[in-house]
């Protein structure tokens, strides 16, 4: 376009100057006392050369005045430079550990770079991994107070920064407390949410951890998976760190009536009852829930509680047999439960089967306890270490007891302080179905 209209131009002049050659006309100036005669052409050709000296005589004006404020921009920019450039060797050198020299570089021309709140940030590193938490927390506090005009998301880069570096130094509370003022200010930040969680696990806080969990769920930062790991984890740990019984009952009421529903949970709780001597509570907790979804590690409970009618509740996990014939849990609760009844034979049986059915050391064990208390003592050692075996992870292939003689122990160690050894039953293991010992 400049192109054109530059052509236009000069064929314009072009004409011009072709019909002044033609008629040149002249132009008289006067003033008395003087007078000025000269050709047309002659006259326009003054006129711009007097306005080409005049523009140029201008431009220099310009320059010359603009210098100073030109200068300046230089330097600025200059400077500007020089700090982008200090600052990707001071991230440099602070990466494969040139610490001194990396914090030099990082912070000898804070006020020419465009974020020094980064730089800050590095120095604040620099100075936790060098133990000067002063320095650190001066650097933190500069950081925070630029991040409050600069760009959006500055100061929570900052905060997740410190409190990354709190937590590092041990400083879990005050990690806690500026993680906790993060989520009030974005409370729908992923980092911000995941890094209190993670604090508050640490600082075992798991009332509070369920508490931001179920604030946090309607953001869908955790998978269902990971919130559902960490409500049992917080629930469960909750309620084994209750201090006593009422603690214990205000947690456990305190819980959403979904997790309360969880296996893992009650299971939790009946652990919780059981140190508090309240197994008949546990039992029928345990019992209620069964009849709703079964549950290994429920049953196990089970097996350890001590109520004051051990028989009944041997009967009650008879009747579980039918739907769960020989799992290695319900063997080892129906194993316990047997003991407890004074059933030597039955509980022999059902302890030997869950050896062999399953990886149960606890049932290994259990079995020499039995032999060893009944005066079998090679039976015992070979079950003691199957046992041993079973809970390193050395798997046993064949499980076979030694001795198959008569429970006629040379010397009883009670089972417990009220239970007397009953050496009229045999050694000999009835069948699964319950014989007329089990009534």
């Amino acid at each position: 376009m400049r192109f054109l209209i530059f052509i236009f131009l000069a064929l314009s002049a072009g004409i011009g100057l072709t019909m002044l050659a033609d008629n040149p006309g002249y132009v008289l100036i006067s003033r008395q006392p003087w007078s000025i005669e000269t050709s047309l052409i002659i006259f326009i050709l003054g006129l711009l050369a007097i306005f080409v000296l005049f523009y140029l005589l201008l431009r220099l004006l310009d320059n010359l005045l603009s210098t100073p404020s030109r200068l300046r921009r230089w330097q600025a920019q200059h400077n500007r430079n020089q700090a982008a450039e200090d600052t990707h060797k001071g991230i440099t050198e602070m990466i494969i550990g040139h610490w001194p020299q990396a914090e030099k570089l990082l912070t000898r021309r804070l006020a020419n770079s465009t974020q020094p709140e980064i730089n800050l940030l590095g120095a604040a590193w620099i100075a936790q991994q060098t133990n000067n938490h002063k320095k650190r927390d001066d650097c933190i506090s500069e950081a925070t107070a630029l991040a409050a005009s600069a760009v959006e998301g500055s100061l929570t880069a900052v905060g997740l920064v410190q409190c990354q570096l709190l937590e590092q130094a041990g400083e879990i509370e005050k990690a806690l407390d500026t993680a906790r003022k993060l989520l009030q200010q974005t409370p729908a930040n992923p980092a911000v949410i995941r890094s209190l969680i993670r604090l508050l696990k640490t600082a075992k806080q798991w009332q509070e951890l369920l508490d931001t969990l179920a604030a946090v769920n309607r953001y869908h930062v955790l998978t269902e998976k990971e919130l559902q790991t960490l409500q049992s984890l917080a629930a469960t740990r909750l309620l084994a760190g209750s201090s006593n019984d009422d603690e214990l009952d205000k947690n456990w009421k305190m819980l959403h009536k979904k997790l309360r529903k969880k296996t893992d949970i009650i299971a939790a709780y009946c652990h919780a009852l059981i140190e508090s001597g309240r197994h008949r509570e546990a039992e029928t907790l345990i019992r209620s829930t069964l009849k709703r979804e079964w549950s290994d590690e429920l049953v196990e409970i089970y097996g350890l509680l001590k109520t004051e009618n051990p028989g009944a509740q041997l009967k009650q996990a008879e009747s579980w047999l039918s739907d769960h014939p020989t799992e290695t849990p319900l063997m080892l609760c129906m194993g316990r439960l047997a003991i407890k009844s004074q059933l030597w034979g039955m509980a022999q049986s059902y302890l030997e089967l869950a050896v062999q059915n399953g990886d149960s050391h606890e049932a290994a064990l259990e079995l020499g306890w039995l032999f060893e208390s009944l005066g079998e003592t090679d039976a015992a050692i070979h079950a003691y270490k199957t046992g041993l075996e079973k809970s390193l992870g050395n798997r046993t292939q064949d499980f076979t007891v030694p001795v198959q003689s008569r429970m006629e122990p040379k010397s009883v160690n009670p089972i417990s302080p009220e239970v007397e050894i009953n050496t009229d039953h045999e050694t000999r293991s009835p069948s699964l179905a319950y014989s007329s010992e089990s009534k």
